[in-house]
């Protein structure tokens, strides 16, 4: 709100009130930036800009902000290193249009923690900022990108470390001590909030031994809102996101585990465009504001923004045998892919009822299980029972079960290179179902232990991260202290919505190949073991897997019997001389086909 008053009037304005009226202004400030990052006390984190990544900075920025506008209201922006060597500030509107604050050493420049506080100007003490009023055609997210004095160039070393609250000397390489987004209204009365975002924020605290205490709010793609309190974390350099997975498993799965590296973990860069399956959660610097639209135009496409809450769904299920058929398979070429469509990240369980008895956990039938990502899922099932043999085909279709249990809300906060994180995040879901809930989860078992280990190092059954929050390491010994648990490792915290199980079922046909020109039965065996015709042999009998063969005597009495004839008769026990086969082959079919005929065994 902006008040206006007459120059007669303000005169005769006792002096108490415009006091009054400073503070008024003071408290009610409005600027999304470093003023936030430094509102919860203990020291300035810099904004790192620059492109050159290392293992503190795998995802390096040229200090990108983005920012949710309308037609007809105004971006203000400034930064501390406006006008200092090649410090500016470029923006980027939808419609592709690019502006700069140029070289200016007044406009778009903040120079003291005053003016941070304050935000930009009308307010008391504020700013000269560079502004840019969103023109016809330019509404939605507008990216900027605040450049630092040496245009990102890794020289320069560390900033001094600094306590929030204190007066900073803009330092002359690639980091930032304070830069400001703030969208004032169409009708120039006021000024908005919860209209700023990033996808990542990399910064350094200067040293190892202070803490980084901001508050963050977190917008997940599926309409959920976390406040992210980094309550101390100690990294010195860091790089901070949000996504729907941490690190992944090579198949694109969350992993759900740390990594006891910075140099290799698989983990989606935050700085690309979502996919269906991999999302980056937005990261707003106060709570997002009430009239985000659910999505915007980009200078490169669009983005979601604020969706409402939808519970995980389970669609388009369906088999694809391995020949290409759908709902069925073969004994010749057994198994194929159980596909389905999942709205969110979760695990999953398949049972098939080989036996058909309409129960699924007995020791014949087959349980597949695993994780299954946000979009298109597939599981193999190589068409064997729980026995490890190849389904027999049969008339009657097999019946599979298909139970996920799907996470909403899920996020997941990796940290890379933090050495230590004493206190450890406090993370709060604030809308969805049982809001507001504080469980998070981690697993550190892969980092190799040094210095002092997360406590416990494995929480896979949810803790509440204000009583038992993600914590490692201990306190430095001194300020270059960076020999602690975390240190060039990726470590992941994440929490999530465990919705009730959805169950699905679909049935599968197994089916047997024509025979003809497919089986052979010899009509000799030689088990002298000489290595050839050892065994009574039926080529090309793994294509019909519960085929019985019955062997007998010339006088008519049973020698041998199997109910899933697989190659392994050696007439071991048995004379020399004329038998009798009867092999009945399971094609599928009511009715079994039947080979007969004698058989002569002669080991000479």
């Amino acid at each position: 709100m902006e008040i206006y008053f007459s120059n007669l009037w303000l005169r005769n304005l006792p002096c108490y009130c415009i006091v009054l009226l400073a503070m008024f202004y003071t408290v009610n400030s409005r600027a999304e930036g470093s003023k936030e990052l430094a509102s919860n006390g203990g020291n300035r984190a810099y904004l790192l800009s620059s492109t050159v990544a290392n293992p503190s900075y795998p995802f390096p920025t040229p200090g990108t902000m983005k920012v949710y506008v309308k037609e007809g209201e105004t971006i203000y922006v400034g930064s501390s290193t406006q006008g200092q060597n090649l410090g500016t500030i470029n923006l980027r509107s939808p419609d592709g249009a690019t502006y700069t604050s140029g070289n200016s050493k007044t406009v778009g420049f903040i120079g003291t923690r005053a003016q941070e506080v304050a935000g930009p100007q009308p307010n008391v003490g504020g700013y000269l900022a560079f502004t840019r009023t969103v023109l016809a055609g330019q509404g939605g997210i507008w990216e900027i990108d605040f450049i630092s004095p040496n245009n990102g160039g890794d020289t320069g070393g560390n900033p001094p470390q600094l306590a929030v609250d204190a007066q900073w000397v803009q330092p002359s390489n690639r980091y930032i001590a304070a830069f400001d987004v703030t969208v004032r209204n169409a009708g120039n009365t006021a000024f908005l909030t919860g209209r700023v975002f990033t996808n990542v924020l990399t910064g350094i605290l200067g040293t190892f031994d202070v803490g980084f205490n901001a508050i963050l709010h977190i917008l997940t793609k599926d309409g959920y809102h976390y406040t992210l309190d980094n309550n101390g974390q100690a990294g010195n350099g860091f790089t901070f996101f949000a996504n729907n997975k941490g690190f992944r498993n090579a198949d694109g799965t969350p992993s759900y585990k740390s990594v006891n590296n910075t140099s290799s973990p698989d983990v989606y860069n935050p700085a690309n465009d979502d996919t269906p399956s991999d999302i980056t959660h937005k990261i707003f610097f106060n709570t997002p504001a009430a009239d985000l639209p659910a999505s915007a135009n980009t200078p490169v496409g669009t983005t979601w923004l604020v969706n409402v809450p939808v519970l995980p769904t389970l669609s388009n299920i369906s088999f694809i045998g391995a020949d290409g058929i759908s709902g069925q398979t073969s004994t010749a070429n057994p198994g194929g892919k159980i596909k389905f469509t999942a709205t969110a990240n979760g695990s999953y369980t398949i049972s098939i009822d080989i036996n058909r008895n309409g129960v699924f956990t007995d020791g014949i039938d087959r349980i597949l299980s695993g994780t299954i990502n946000a979009g298109s899922n597939e599981v193999v099932w190589d068409g064997q029972d729980g026995a490890g043999s190849v389904v027999p085909a049969n008339a009657a279709s097999y019946t599979i079960n298909i139970n996920v249990s799907l996470f909403a809300a899920e996020v997941h906060f990796p940290f890379f290179d933090v050495e230590r994180n004493l206190n450890g995040i406090k993370l709060t879901r604030t809308n969805g179902a049982n809001s507001p809930d504080n469980t998070i989860y981690w697993d550190d078992s892969p980092i190799t232990p040094n210095g002092v280990p997360s406590n416990p190092v494995t929480n896979t059954t949810g803790l509440s991260s204000l009583t038992n929050g993600h914590k490692w390491g201990g306190p430095a010994l001194s300020s270059n202290d960076d020999d602690d648990f975390g240190n060039n490792k990726s470590i992941d915290t994440w929490a999530y919505v465990i919705t009730s199980a959805l169950a699905a079922s679909l049935d599968v046909i197994v089916k047997a190949p024509n025979p003809d020109g497919v089986i052979f039965v010899p009509n000799i065996i030689t088990p002298n073991n000489d290595g050839k015709n050892d065994i009574f042999e039926v080529k090309g009998i793994a294509g019909f897997p519960g085929s019985r063969l019955m062997i007998f005597n010339r006088w008519g009495n049973q020698v041998y019997k199997s109910e899933n004839y697989a190659n392994t008769w050696d007439a071991n026990g048995l004379a020399d001389g004329t038998y009798y086969y009867l092999l009945e082959l399971n094609t599928g079919e009511p009715k079994r086909t039947v080979y007969k005929g004698w058989l002569y065994i002669n080991r000479r």
